[in-house]
């Protein structure tokens, strides 16, 4: 499945994330696992692209592979992917989202915060594939 078609799920997630109150938690979990899998798509794109033909990719096998191709196209998306994943992930408005495991310890005081928040996430991702798409 393509990053977009990731992103397109999220969206769908994202608008029912809050309606029922007793889903919110599960819906929140699938949002972010949703999420999780926009960054991994969008790899695998590039793998098919850069011909890798890496099987479960990740970004460990995927920079080794990058180096050892000596592909300047590979390395390149490999250094920018790499930086605007970590901004993302790195982001204070975001971490406790993206932190590992995190579906099971959300504590839900404020839903329209973290719907707000969870916009903003998806956002920035879309922002980052679409770039990747128009550039690499």
């Amino acid at each position: 499945m393509t990053a977009i078609r990731k992103i397109t799920e999220a969206e769908i997630i994202l608008n029912r994330l809050g309606a029922n109150a007793e889903e919110f938690q599960s819906d929140l979990n699938l949002f972010l696992k949703t999420i999780r899998e926009i960054f991994t798509n969008l790899l695998e794109e590039y793998n098919t692209k850069f011909d890798f033909k890496l099987k479960h990719v990740s970004l460990e096998k995927f920079k080794k592979n990058a180096k050892r191709s000596g592909r300047l196209d590979a390395i390149n998306f490999l250094i920018w992917y790499e930086k605007e994943y970590h901004k993302i992930k790195d982001d204070t408005v975001f971490d406790f989202l993206l932190k590992d495991g995190i579906e099971q310890g959300i504590v839900l005081k404020k839903s329209e915060d973290i719907k707000r928040t969870c916009s903003l996430l998806l956002d920035r991702i879309r922002q980052m594939t679409y770039y990747a798409y128009e550039n690499f």
